[in-house]
């Protein structure tokens, strides 16, 4: 057993580690102590600093330091630990302790563990919660809707009510500090009709009524809201907590900013790697085994468009056999084209995904991007046309890289704003495999354009 002193020492250790981001020294230091001694040391970090460490070590060391931890303080930590090691912590858990975890939570937060575990084991630890209704009536809804996000009964108040009696309800009741932005006024059916800021709260007279103060324009979200949604107007109106109502208006929940933050980096990083056509399950810390599995699942889908364009080339083969200096531009004009896809759909997705672009906005995009492709097109067009020119001095050459590279650009522009836009229409993620779509269209169209050019062209270039 390691003194108490030692102890002190190592947690200053730690703690001076993390400060300067040394964080696998940090763990190695805890790596070095029984798992009950290692539970003391992370008790005593910020949560999301013993959650940082945690995830340095092996998976059933990782868990064993879980195990000895207090209830409350294995709750924090493991709502900061990332989904995967979550995940694990919580498989390798006997239902009992893990019960004493989630019952320490938040209910979204708890709804969260219990849906990355198999179904048997899940519905026991449930079984074994304390109070497990708010819980289950989570789980009962989508993962990725408001309802799976929201945080469930939320305190409210009578119209009626004074502001004083309300601010005793709160010293009674002492809500959640998640829950306690906002004061929600309901009618005797329970339908929101009403909410006042702490602040309104606070300087409002002792007895004024809370329905002669409360706002009454509303912003709200159903129950079956897409988290995304939700998070696209907490951000829109700078809100703290969002109300959800289900179909009939009544108040079932509130949506946090902090679940939102989470919900931002979880879209963001799908559309990021949806975009470079990798999983988003991947992480740094996979095996080569599995990574090499995952990408292996997505460059499959890029063959048979790889193998469109070679099938296109391979129709000018007489071409390409009598001017070989073509071989060398056709990289140049597909390559600048795809890049100008890439950047008009990054635009495309990021405004959808923002709520900046609706498909009634379709046609004034189209026509915008179009344009700009235009007007790039032209620009590397001439500059394409005139290295052509001055490398091997061939006027022919350098007109038909340049007339390829604008017709390349523009078609950039429209697979690039239509893609997405069509996924979107059909109910489909708009990052999903768009690169892939965008960039089959800029190879084949950019080689057919060169190379049909050149075909034409052929005796000014003999």
């Amino acid at each position: 057993m390691t003194p108490l002193q030692d102890l002190d020492l190592i947690l200053k250790r730690v703690r001076r580690l993390l400060a300067s981001g040394n964080v696998e020294q940090a763990a190695a230091l805890i790596s070095a102590l029984r798992p009950a001694e290692a539970a003391d040391v992370v008790s005593a970090l910020h949560p999301a600093d013993g959650a940082d460490v945690l995830e340095e070590l092996g998976a059933e060391e990782r868990a064993g330091v879980v195990f000895e931890l207090e209830p409350g303080i294995g709750a924090d930590v493991l709502v900061e630990l990332d989904d995967d090691e979550r995940a694990d912590v919580a498989n390798r858990l006997g239902t009992e302790s893990l019960s004493g975890f989630l019952d320490e939570m938040a209910p979204d937060d708890a709804a969260d563990v219990l849906q990355d575990l198999e179904e048997g084991k899940a519905q026991q630890t449930l079984a074994e919660m304390d109070e497990p209704d708010e819980v289950r009536e989570l789980l009962a809804h989508d993962e990725e809707s408001a309802g799976g996000l929201m945080i469930p009964h939320v305190i409210a108040f009578r119209g009626t009510m004074s502001a004083a009696q309300a601010i005793d309800v709160l010293r009674n009741t002492q809500p959640d500090e998640e829950t306690a932005y906002y004061l929600f006024v309901t009618d005797e059916a329970e339908r929101l009709v009403g909410v006042v800021s702490l602040r309104q709260l606070v300087v409002a007279g002792a007895d004024m009524p809370l329905q002669d103060f409360m706002r009454r324009d509303l912003i709200t979200a159903n129950v079956d809201t897409d988290q995304e949604e939700c998070a696209r107007i907490l951000s829109k109106y700078d809100l703290l907590a969002l109300p959800i109502i289900d179909d009939d208006q009544r108040l079932v929940g509130v949506v946090t900013a902090d679940d939102v933050i989470d919900v931002l980096q979880e879209e963001a990083t799908e559309d990021l790697y949806h975009l470079a056509n990798v999983s988003a399950e991947e992480d740094v810390d996979d095996s080569v085994l599995t990574a090499s599995r995952r990408r292996l699942t997505w460059l499959m889908v890029n063959l048979p468009t790889a193998v469109l364009a070679a099938f296109v080339v391979s129709f000018f083969e007489g071409t390409i056999a009598q001017v070989a200096l073509l071989a060398v531009f056709a990289p140049l004009i597909t390559g600048m084209g795809g890049n100008a896809g890439i950047q008009t759909l990054t635009l495309i997705v990021r405004s959808i995904a923002l709520g900046q672009l609706e498909l009634r906005d379709a046609r004034r995009t189209l026509v915008r991007e179009v344009l700009v492709g235009m007007i790039n097109g032209l620009c590397f067009g001439v500059l394409v046309g005139i290295i052509g020119y001055l490398w091997r001095g061939q006027p022919a050459l350098g007109l038909i890289a340049g007339v390829s590279m604008l017709a390349n650009m523009v078609v950039a522009a429209i697979a690039g704003t239509i893609v997405p836009l069509f996924l979107k229409l059909i109910k489909a993620d708009p990052a999903l495999a768009s690169g892939v779509i965008v960039t089959s269209f800029t190879d084949v169209t950019g080689a057919l354009a060169f190379y049909g050019l050149a075909t034409i062209m052929l005796s000014y270039l003999l």
